[in-house]
């Protein structure tokens, strides 16, 4: 995510509780998301959510593009695993390709927290969450494991009230919530807790937009008026 300082301040997240969902009734099993910078396509971001003997296996996939006259100006593989058992992360690991520069990161919990290394090293934090969209808890805020870098990610989260969000499949009405701190951006989660939308600025000032193809699982999209 880039830096913005495109927002501003909203209503304390703590005063807009979002209900704990199992992610299947949220969203089936495929989240898929058409990633769009400045109104031009450049790639796709896709989580898909299986059951395991272990809990619930999470897998996110990050395709980016950016072509400058005929060539490639930038370019982004990322991809992520997640485990959860009886609604508690226990580990993650990632990859990141960003134009040729790589990163490995790697996070499992044991009884005092989350062991996480990644090429910043290796050190130990209580239990933390990862930067996974998808799930609502992260509006909590606070310290959160960057799956890109391998670094904690300071983010507060302010509630910024209800929009008319615009997917593939028809409009809908959504919470809209801005986070700032070491990331910054904006996201919107629907009355489910379904993550429905997120934007941000680049370091070149460009906007990036995802627009959900498929984020409602069974949920048939409402026209709102």
């Amino acid at each position: 995510m880039g830096a913005s300082a495109l927002f501003a301040s909203g209503t304390a997240i703590a005063d807009v509780p979002l209900p704990a969902r199992d992610p299947f009734q949220l969203y089936g099993n495929e989240i898929l998301f058409d990633v769009e910078r400045d109104g031009e396509l450049i790639g796709q971001h896709i989580v898909t959510f299986t059951r395991t003997t272990e809990g619930v296996r999470v897998d996110s996939r990050a395709d980016v593009e950016v072509d400058l006259l005929f060539l490639s100006a930038y370019r982004l593989r990322h991809q992520a695993h997640e485990l959860w058992s009886d609604g508690e992360l226990k580990s993650v690991e990632a990859s990141t390709n960003e134009n040729g520069d790589y990163t490995h990161v790697q996070a499992v919990r044991d009884a005092a927290g989350m062991v996480i290394s990644s090429s910043e090293g290796t050190f130990k934090v209580p239990a933390i969450l990862p930067t996974s969209h998808w799930n609502a808890a992260l509006l909590k805020g606070g310290p959160l494991l960057n799956t890109l870098t391998g670094k904690l990610s300071d983010v507060r989260v302010f509630y910024q009230g209800f929009d008319t969000v615009t997917t593939r499949g028809g409009s809908l009405r959504a919470r809209r919530y801005l986070y700032s701190g070491d990331l910054n951006g904006e996201i919107w989660f629907d009355d489910e807790g379904r993550w429905v939308k997120l934007r941000f600025r680049t370091k070149d000032g460009s906007i990036i937009n995802y627009v959900c193809r498929r984020c409602q699982g069974p949920t048939t999209l409402t026209e709102v008026e």
